[in-house]
């Protein structure tokens, strides 16, 4: 029987946790694992929370010590999550998730990596839904002045400007249509396509959905 997802992963991780999910792919696939990145990903995520939680229940509880007179000092108060990873997101919208998660820990961020990664998702969504609003907004019509004015020359023809290249915002939406076309195709048309979205946005997003799509994956591979 071939190793699934979630043995191949685990034993990756037990040899060492401290892995990053891009490391893990890479041995994962080099062990022959034929899936994509992004069930691996979540996989990862999972099995390294399940052998941290299985590693703090076998360690030995330490012995309470007497309580000191002296008060310690205050902690640090953690950077808000949001205004950071939106900033990030505005610089670069397309960065990939890790690398944001990366920044934030440098700017001095101290949620967890999967809250964080949960804010890129959204506030990157929120953006791009912001700049297709922004390229189909109506623009105000030019207001005719009721004046008359005196009859001036006729201008001299105006030269040949070059048309301006596309806005960031539109290059999005152009790069966001061909993943989706990319998608349908993959997935055997529109409908097919449009219950694999319903599917994920009842799971609860992407990571979730992946979670659920390596289990289904075990239980057909068994």
């Amino acid at each position: 029987m071939a190793p699934t997802v979630w043995s191949v992963v685990r034993d990756i991780l037990t040899a060492n946790i401290g892995l990053t999910a891009d490391e893990v792919i890479t041995k994962a696939k080099a062990k022959g694992l034929k899936v994509p990145d992004a069930v691996i990903r979540g996989t990862v995520h999972t099995v390294r929370k399940k052998l941290k939680q299985k590693a703090a229940a076998s360690a030995p509880k330490p012995v309470p010590v007497a309580a000191r007179t002296t008060t310690a000092p205050g902690k640090p108060a953690s950077l808000p999550v949001s205004p950071v990873v939106r900033a990030i997101l505005s610089a670069d919208l397309d960065l990939p998730a890790d690398a944001a998660i990366a920044q934030a820990k440098a700017k001095g961020v101290t949620a967890s990596d999967e809250s964080i990664r949960n804010l890129v998702h959204n506030i990157r969504s929120e953006l791009k839904k912001a700049g297709a609003k922004w390229l189909t907004a109506p623009k105000e019509p030019a207001t005719v002045s009721k004046s008359v004015a005196e009859p001036k020359p006729a201008p001299a023809p105006a030269a040949v400007v070059p048309a301006p290249a596309l806005s960031t915002g539109l290059a999005n939406v152009l790069s966001n249509v061909a993943l989706v076309n990319a998608a349908v195709a993959a997935s055997g048309g529109v409908e097919q396509a449009r219950q694999v979205a319903e599917a994920v946005r009842a799971c609860g997003g992407a990571d979730q959905f992946a979670q659920y799509l390596d289990l289904v994956a075990g239980i057909r591979t068994n």
